[in-house]
């Protein structure tokens, strides 16, 4: 495991104040999260920026892992 920032360079955050929660997602999917076409399995959602920041870090990066971590965890 990667305990450091890194894992966040490729990574994108958006606030949404109407929402009140924060989106993360890829670089190169920045044209389809904002054009509303992103999927949600490549789509992370938080009320808290670290909460998201964390789940990258700790998970490489790898979606398929934040994604599978999440779904065992509800």
């Amino acid at each position: 495991m990667i305990n450091n920032m890194e894992e966040l360079h490729n990574w994108l955050f958006h606030y949404n104040p109407f929402t009140q929660s924060w989106s993360a997602f890829k670089r190169e999917q920045m044209n389809d999260y904002f054009n509303g076409k992103l999927i949600s399995k490549d789509l992370l959602r938080s009320k808290s920026q670290k909460t998201l920041e964390e789940l990258i870090v700790s998970h490489e990066g790898d979606i398929k892992k934040i994604n599978e971590f999440v779904a065992l965890n509800k």
